[in-house]
């Protein structure tokens, strides 16, 4: 809570609610980008890393996950698999542009 009312590091705040408001799409992406380093699906790198070495690898997903959700919701209303969600459970459908 102290750091939520802190002024300083607002842009972490902002990234860390974008990511928030696009978890379900993270959690996906964060599934698929390791299906592709791990898999055959991809580079099928499975056992190839130190468990040190994966942490880089999850500190970048994250990294790219908290550049990218602000951007997003800049444009967007929801994220995409957050939007089809919505869609579905109201039966109704939703904006998807700002």
């Amino acid at each position: 809570m102290l750091f939520c009312k802190l002024p300083m590091l607002k842009w972490l705040k902002i990234s860390l609610a974008s990511v928030g408001k696009m978890a379900l799409t993270n959690y996906v992406m964060h599934s698929v980008f390791a299906m592709f380093i791990f898999t055959g699906v991809g580079f099928g790198l499975f056992g190839t890393f130190q468990r040190f070495e994966l942490l880089y690898i999850v500190f970048a997903i994250w990294v790219f996950q908290l550049i990218v959700s602000p951007i997003w919701l800049k444009y967007y209303q929801y994220a995409p698999l957050e939007w089809i969600w919505r869609n579905l459970s109201y039966l109704k459908r939703h904006p998807f542009k700002k």
